[in-house]
């Protein structure tokens, strides 16, 4: 499936590389999609609303308006609970009921773009948050406060060249303090390059980084000290 600027997803048939089908879904540029267990497309837009299509009749099963008119940036269902999570634009985050399609609550977790949210399957207490200001955040599930903030120490401790995977550098992370408001000016850039993605496993998160061209492994200790 792929999101369109014309506000269409098309559907792409992975053998003949021929597209399939195109559901309308919004009048707006499509800026995120993710697909649920039952097969039902939802996509996030510039405007800030999500559209719910299901594919087989293609049908508009439901709409969800957010209060942020500079788009939604990232999707995330969690199937065990019917939770819908969302990031925007200007650094809110979203939690959404699937069954009733009431919001349940929405934070400003950052004061920039929100580019990925990702949770562990079976977790139920913590979202991983990533975004162009660099800084990883924990937050909690049940009612979008955030747990801790997390950045890189500019000192290498090691760094070798590999033949296969390029360059390896090892730093230690570092936790912010606990305070609600976080000045990013004060932390230096090369320490919080911007998050486009990440994926979450067991005590290790994966981000990528656009303007350092590089992905981080972190790695949690059993206290979820990095």
């Amino acid at each position: 499936m792929v999101g369109c600027d014309d506000g269409a997803v098309r559907v792409f048939d992975m053998y003949s590389r021929r597209c399939s089908q195109i559901i309308r879904m919004h009048s707006e540029p499509i800026t995120c999609l993710c697909l649920s267990e039952d097969q039902l497309i939802l996509s996030g837009s510039t405007s800030g609303n999500i559209t719910i299509s299901d594919p087989s009749s293609v049908q508009k099963v439901a709409r969800i308006r957010s209060s942020d008119f500079r788009g939604i940036k990232t999707l995330c269902l969690k199937p065990s609970s019917q939770l819908l999570f969302a990031g925007s634009a200007v650094g809110y985050t979203y939690c959404w009921d699937m069954r009733t399609r009431r919001l349940l609550w929405n934070t400003r977790v950052s004061p920039n773009v929100v580019h990925s949210i990702q949770h562990m399957q079976n977790d139920k207490s913590t979202l991983a948050v990533g975004g162009i200001d660099g800084i990883l955040r924990f937050v909690n599930q049940n009612d979008g406060n955030i747990v801790s903030s997390c950045t890189v120490e500019n000192r290498l401790l090691s760094a070798y060249q590999s033949r296969h995977s390029g360059a390896i550098r090892r730093r230690k992370g570092k936790r912010l303090p606990d305070d609600t408001y976080i000045n990013i000016d004060d932390i230096p850039t090369n320490s919080r390059p911007s998050i486009t993605c990440l994926a979450i496993g067991m005590k290790k998160i994966v981000t990528t980084h656009n303007t350092t061209r590089d992905i981080r492994l972190w790695k949690f200790k059993d206290n979820d000290t990095l």
